[in-house]
C-alpha cells in the first residue's frame, strides 16, 4: 500500500521536471586555472537572423563563487567558418547575475561558431576556444524550417537574387544602347 502512495508524487515531480529543464543544459562547462567558465548561447536555440549571444558564467573553483569584473579584462570574438571570419563582442556584466555576463549580435548564417575568449581573470591568462556542436552547445538553426504559414527567404538568397537581377539589368541595358546605336547608324542618310 505504501507503494501506490509514493505514485503520485513520484509522477509529480517527473512532470515538474519535465516542465522546467536545466537553465544551462547546452553549455558547455570547462576548468581554467582557477577557475570554471560555463559557455552557451543567450537563447536556446540559436537561430539565425534573431538577436542572440554569447552566455558566460565564470565561478571560482574554490567555494564556486561567482567571479565579477571580469567584462573589463577579458575579450570575446566570435568565429565563423574556421578561421574565415571573424568579429570582436562586447562582453557586459547581466544585471543581478554575479558572475553572468553576456555578449550580444546577430547570427546570420545557420551552422558551427566559435567563441574565442582572451585576456585575464583575477591575473591569471585565459586563451580558450569554444565551438558548437554535439555535446556542447547548438549550432545556429535556419530561420525558414520554423515559419509559419508563410516562408520568408533567407537573406542570403535574397541578396543573390538581387545580385543576379542587377547584372540581368545591366546586360539589358547593354543591349538595348548596342541596339539603339544600330538602328541609328543604319538610319544614316545615305551620301
Amino acid at each position: 500500500m505504501r507503494r501506490f502512495r509514493a505514485l503520485p508524487i513520484t509522477g509529480a515531480v517527473l512532470a515538474l521536471s519535465l516542465l522546467f529543464p536545466a537553465g544551462v543544459s547546452a553549455h558547455e562547462r570547462r576548468d581554467v586555472g582557477n577557475y570554471q567558465l560555463v559557455v552557451g548561447w543567450l537563447t536556446e536555440p540559436p537561430i539565425a537572423n534573431q538577436l542572440n549571444g554569447i552566455d558566460l558564467a565564470v565561478t571560482s573553483k574554490a567555494g564556486n563563487r561567482p567571479v565579477e569584473g571580469v567584462e573589463r579584462t577579458l575579450k570575446a570574438e566570435v568565429i565563423v567558418g574556421g578561421n574565415a571570419r571573424s568579429m570582436p563582442i562586447s562582453l557586459q556584466a547581466r544585471f543581478n547575475m554575479p558572475g553572468r555576463y553576456a555578449g550580444y549580435f546577430e547570427p546570420t548564417a545557420p551552422g558551427a561558431y566559435i567563441f574565442h575568449f582572451s585576456g585575464t581573470i583575477n591575473g591569471e591568462a585565459v586563451d580558450q576556444r569554444f565551438e558548437s556542436g554535439p555535446g556542447r552547445f547548438d549550432n545556429v538553426q535556419p530561420l525558414t524550417p520554423l515559419q509559419f504559414p508563410n516562408k520568408t527567404p533567407d537573406p542570403a538568397e535574397l541578396r543573390a537574387q538581387a545580385d543576379q537581377a542587377r547584372m540581368l539589368a545591366i546586360v539589358g541595358i547593354a543591349l538595348g544602347a548596342a541596339g539603339l546605336a544600330l538602328g541609328l547608324w543604319r538610319r544614316r542618310p545615305s551620301a
